[in-house]
């Protein structure tokens, strides 16, 4: 029998650490200067640190700023594994910048939703949308929405005012339209 290193499968092996939210702050769990945490569209909810390792092909120690999601690495594993994607897929492959190559990964619009059950959530939707280093959010349902500019203001301290901003309407649009498109998916439908 063959070893991994044998086989080959290490040098292609990707292995990548991540969360899903933020620390929980009931928990005392830190999320560092970022506002809010888990259940949370502030940054201190969404961001989150995530480590990718595989063997002679990502310089160990590099970092980036870049915007990537969990819907990411789908497309990423994807194109480690040579497997053509011949449909369309929310997510775009970050293996360049995994690599240390230039990438643009802010040039789209990114959508959070969450939909809680007690706690005054009633099973509704609260919701957050970023592009580039402008983003919306909301951290309750009926909650106002807030606009942030994250280059200027990383810690969302200070909200803009989000009258006569092109921007804002732009993203509020693109959150209405990200809302109605995924209604029309089955398990939204109550299983239609």
């Amino acid at each position: 029998m063959k070893s991994l290193e044998e086989t080959g499968l290490i040098e292609n092996t990707l292995v990548v650490f991540t969360s899903d939210n933020g620390g929980a702050l009931w928990y005392a769990q830190s999320n560092g200067e970022l506002r809010g945490g888990k259940q949370d569209m502030y940054e201190g909810g969404i961001r989150v640190p995530t480590f990718f390792y595989r063997k002679n092909k990502i310089v160990p120690g590099s970092e980036t700023d870049n915007v990537a999601m969990l819907m990411d690495l789908f497309p990423t594993f994807c194109e480690v594994a040579g497997v053509e994607m011949t449909h369309s897929i929310d997510g775009i492959s970050i293996l360049p910048t995994i690599l240390g190559h230039q990438q643009t990964t802010d040039d789209r619009y990114v959508f959070w939703v969450r939909r809680e059950g007690g706690g005054g959530f009633g099973g509704q939707a609260y919701y957050a949308a970023r592009y580039q280093q402008y983003k919306i959010l909301q951290n309750r349902p009926c909650e106002s929405i807030q606009f942030f500019n994250l280059r200027d203001d990383e810690y969302e301290q200070d909200p803009l005012d989000p009258s006569d901003s092109e921007i804002y309407t732009t993203l509020r649009f693109q959150l209405q339209e990200h809302i109605r498109k995924s209604g029309g998916i089955p398990w939204q439908q109550g299983g239609k």
